[in-house]
């Protein structure tokens, strides 16, 4: 992982990654704030954008759609201005993935769409 910091900054993240592969969200957003609050460099604001996506999931599996379809869309937009890939991972992928969530979502949230379980995206380290 290319991440700024000490190895157990990349280590944690690792864990919150894993989390959220896990669909562990609140607890990947946990960790992954602790992480956050530690950086003051560049990955500052990706990191914030990985903690919206965490908690716009965790949102969704507590069945309040509007909230998880403003977080995804915002932490869709802070990712969105680092490179395509960026921390080791593939931000291109896991935006496109996400924002197809976002999109399903907020067509549940409109009634245009019954509401059904998702199937969420993975995140994968490269390398």
């Amino acid at each position: 992982m290319d991440a700024a910091g000490t190895p157990d900054e990349a280590d944690r993240i690792r864990d919150g990654l894993r989390l959220f592969n896990e669909e562990f969200f609140f607890e990947a957003h946990e960790v992954l704030e602790d992480v956050w609050h530690k950086e003051h460099g560049e990955p500052r604001l990706f990191l914030q954008g990985l903690i919206q996506l965490c908690a716009g999931f965790h949102h969704f599996q507590n069945g309040n759609y509007g909230g998880a379809a403003a977080l995804l869309a915002r932490g869709i937009e802070k990712m969105r201005r680092y490179p395509e890939r960026y921390l080791g991972l593939d931000a291109a992928a896991i935006l496109t993935r996400v924002d197809a969530c976002r999109e399903r979502i907020e067509r549940m949230r409109t009634g245009t769409e019954p509401a059904a379980p998702l199937e969420f995206p993975k995140i994968r380290l490269e390398g």
